[in-house]
């Protein structure tokens, strides 16, 4: 009798330690391996506010959302869900050389000032000492399937590309601390009838990890 409840309570460790084990896979299977990866869509808007070294500058910002689904063959549903809001971009300061109709617009992020405030607490700010650069492609020609393709009233829609660095800087959320990039592919609205307004939208993979040694991080 003794033997067996001996067996019994040693049935019941190994019980217990197993359930615990696979919970602690199972939570896990849950959290992403560093780097971490995001999905943003970013509809932003702004408008023209001044010059700096030749170039112009235009100040913008819009909400940024998580994608409302994800096909099998990996394309990104454009449905806007307001609760699916996840960052908004503030005070982006974003310049640009050359001439509006170059085959290529080179443009920039001016340091620290693209600003992403997260709903956890996390902030995101360009550029962690690589700089925050894109091209719209004028070349390609406009996006004439766009829903903001509007020649009438002047709004031609072109493709726009770039990548650059990003470090959080409140300490708070998920992304507490890390440092990564943001890569951007989507189109700016640009207004043949009013150069001064500015407007577009960006699907966004943003990636980031815990670095090291955070003090070499510009």
């Amino acid at each position: 009798m003794k033997q067996n409840i001996i067996q019994g309570g040693k049935l019941a460790i190994l019980l217990i330690a197993t359930t615990a084990t696979l919970q602690a896979n199972a939570d896990n299977l849950k959290k992403q391996v560093e780097p971490v990866e995001l999905l943003v869509n970013f509809r932003i808007g702004g408008n023209f506010t001044g010059i700096a070294n030749g170039e112009a500058i235009y100040t913008i910002g819009g909400p940024g959302y998580a994608p409302k689904k994800i096909y099998d063959n990996g394309e990104i549903d454009d449905k806007i869900s307001v609760k699916r809001q996840v960052t908004v971009l503030e005070g982006a300061q974003i310049t640009f050389a050359g001439a509006p109709t170059d085959p290529i617009v080179r443009f920039s992020c001016l340091p620290g000032s693209c600003q992403m405030t997260f709903n956890d607490g996390s902030v995101l700010v360009s550029d962690a000492g690589v700089a925050l650069e894109g091209r719209a492609i004028n070349f390609w020609g406009p996006i004439i399937n766009s829903p903001d393709f509007d020649p009438v009233n002047g709004i031609i829609p072109i493709r726009i590309l770039g990548c650059g660095g990003l470090k959080e800087i409140a300490g708070k959320g998920r992304l507490a601390g890390m440092v990564g990039s943001i890569c951007f592919n989507g189109a700016l609205n640009f207004n043949q009838n009013d150069q001064s307004v500015l407007t577009g939208s960006s699907k966004c993979t943003l990636t980031l990890h815990t670095p090291a040694d955070p003090s070499v991080i510009p």
